[in-house]
């Protein structure tokens, strides 16, 4: 007998809120102190986690009236190769410990993997916390993350762009807007919707800051999301669409060397960022970021852009 002849398998509604928002904080250990760190009040919580429960499909194993176990499918889109495909962004995995081993989570993975089948979703995306577990659930991994530290002394001085950098708000039109466009040139890159932009920002403190590099001509180039905390620049995410939007945002960078020690920050691209420094004795690590499984092959392969008379298959 698996799980599905013991418990209620159902999508949650508005009136499960509650239980989401619990296993979530359970699961993730998502704590009240941490919660007042960054400003939110567990009414905020449960009016910020609605709109999931709204805009995505959530799959809840309840035992009686309690939920025990979730799996969340964001509808997104996806550049691959230049074609871009509806994906199901899968998040919000958890279970409560007492009921893990049960086969649960493998039969709502199943149950969301075929309705995304039948939405004619041929892929589906996630970030795992288990690489071994999604492996033998028929994931695998598709992108890299590089995670850098590097010293105040070694970010580049020489760097010049004839561009100018603004600071924006979170929910600057143009800066969506540049994200949007980066997605469309970039292989692996997700299109933000609503829903994805206000995850995108779920735990971040107020004074987490998004700077825009502008060319000459007043068009938005590159943006960088930044906090500066205890003398250490977090650099959430560094996007630029050519080389002097990548200059411009290291100068920028380099403007804040008198309020802070080290940067910390990640990049998505193949190429180690040491590449680029004058001193490139920085601390570098790579470690698998997203997972991915194709959901329908012949869909997928129908709109994967190759030449089917280039080769052998």
């Amino acid at each position: 007998m698996n799980a599905a002849d013991h418990y209620v398998t159902r999508y949650l509604e508005a009136r499960d809120l509650d239980q989401y928002n619990a296993l979530l904080r359970y699961t993730f250990q998502v704590t009240e102190e941490e919660l007042t760190a960054t400003g939110w009040k567990d009414d905020e919580i449960k009016q910020s986690k609605f709109p999931v429960l709204e805009r995505a499909d959530v799959l809840g194993c309840f035992d009686g009236d309690t939920l025990v176990s979730q799996f969340a499918v964001y509808p997104l889109k996806m550049n691959i190769y230049d074609t871009v495909y509806h994906v199901g962004f899968v998040t919000s995995v958890c279970t409560y410990p007492e009921y893990t081993g049960q086969g649960i989570m493998k039969h709502l993975m199943i149950k969301g993997l075929t309705q995304m089948h039948e939405e004619g979703k041929s892929f589906a995306l996630l970030y795992p916390y288990s690489i071994p577990l999604y492996h033998h659930l028929g994931w695998e991994i598709v992108s890299n993350k590089i995670s850098f530290n590097i010293k105040d002394r070694q970010i580049p001085t020489k760097v010049k762009a004839p561009g100018y950098v603004r600071r924006v708000s979170w929910d600057n039109t143009e800066f969506h807007e540049l994200h949007s466009h980066f997605a469309s040139i970039t292989h692996g890159c997700l299109f933000r919707n609503s829903l994805a932009w206000e995850e995108y920002w779920r735990w971040d403190e107020d004074d987490t800051n998004v700077a825009v590099y502008y060319n000459v001509k007043d068009k938005p180039c590159g943006y960088m999301v930044y906090l500066i905390k205890n003398d250490i620049m977090h650099i959430k995410e560094m996007v630029y669409l050519n080389r002097e939007a990548q200059k411009g945002l290291w100068e920028y960078i380099h403007a804040h060397d008198s309020m802070i020690d080290e940067v910390h920050g990640s990049t998505y691209f193949s190429e180690p960022i040491a590449f680029e420094m004058d001193d490139g004795d920085i601390k570098e690590s790579i470690r698998p970021y997203a997972m991915g499984r194709i959901i329908d092959v012949e869909d997928f392969l129908e709109n994967y852009p190759c030449d089917p008379d280039g080769g052998t298959l």
